[in-house]
C-alpha cells in the first residue's frame, strides 16, 4: 500500500491562484489575438490566416478551460485537506 502523501493547503491554494492567473492570461490572449490582425488584400490568403488565427485562439480558450479546471481541483484538494 503507498504511503499517502500529504501536501499543505495553503500550498495548494497558492497553486491553484497562479494556476487561475494562467487562465485568464490565456483568455486574454485569445482575445487579443481576434482583436489585432488585419486584411491580407488577397482573399485565399486572408482565408488561411483567418484560420490559423481561429484555430490559435481556439486554442488558447481550450488552454483556459483546462487551466480552470486545475485550479478548481487543486481548490478542492485544498479545502479536503
Amino acid at each position: 500500500m503507498p504511503a499517502e502523501h500529504h501536501v499543505d493547503p495553503q500550498l495548494l491554494d497558492a497553486l491553484a491562484l497562479e494556476v487561475a492567473r494562467s487562465s485568464a492570461a490565456a483568455l486574454e490572449a485569445s482575445h487579443e489575438l481576434l482583436a489585432h490582425y488585419g486584411d491580407t488584400g488577397s482573399a485565399p490568403t486572408q482565408r488561411a490566416v483567418n484560420t490559423l488565427i481561429q484555430h490559435a485562439a481556439d486554442t488558447l480558450r481550450a488552454l483556459t478551460d483546462s487551466f480552470d479546471d486545475i485550479s478548481a481541483e487543486l481548490q478542492r484538494s485544498g479545502q479536503r485537506g
